[in-house]
């Protein structure tokens, strides 16, 4: 099972940090999928991932769970799955199951700071998740 990186935030942009994640991973050649469980939200980390930083390009597609998509960075919302053959998972909101991540090689999370991540470790390890932490 595949180890889940918690990326500790300092402050309250998780969707910068998220975008610089992602496009880390992309400039790295790999296949991402990025999880927003609401649908207007993902709407907007879509449009922000494209806009930024000013020299950045990361080409991706918002992805309903409806067929294949062969952009190297897919935006999922609704249903977690991996389109586009991706290895790797940014979680920019939490999983109701964490479980539903085992397929993927690689696990991103974000801990920002309140009451809304309080046992997030624990919920991964619980699931069987081996979780480092970074910053």
């Amino acid at each position: 099972m595949a180890d889940v990186t918690l990326h500790r935030l300092a402050g309250t942009k998780k969707a910068l940090e998220a975008c610089r994640l992602v496009e880390r991973l992309y400039l790295a050649g790999t296949r991402t999928v990025v999880w927003i469980a609401d649908p207007g939200r993902a709407g907007m980390f879509d449009a922000y991932l494209w806009t930024f930083a000013q020299p950045s390009f990361v080409p991706h597609a918002l992805w309903n769970g409806q067929g294949a998509c062969d952009d190297p960075v897919v935006v999922a919302t609704g249903v977690l799955g991996s389109p586009n053959g991706a290895s790797a998972l940014v979680i920019v909101d939490r999983l109701a199951d964490p479980s539903q991540a085992a397929p993927f090689d690689e696990i991103h999370d974000f801990v920002a700071q309140g009451p809304e991540v309080e046992g997030k470790k624990e919920s991964w390890e619980q699931a069987g998740f081996t979780v480092r932490e970074r910053g």
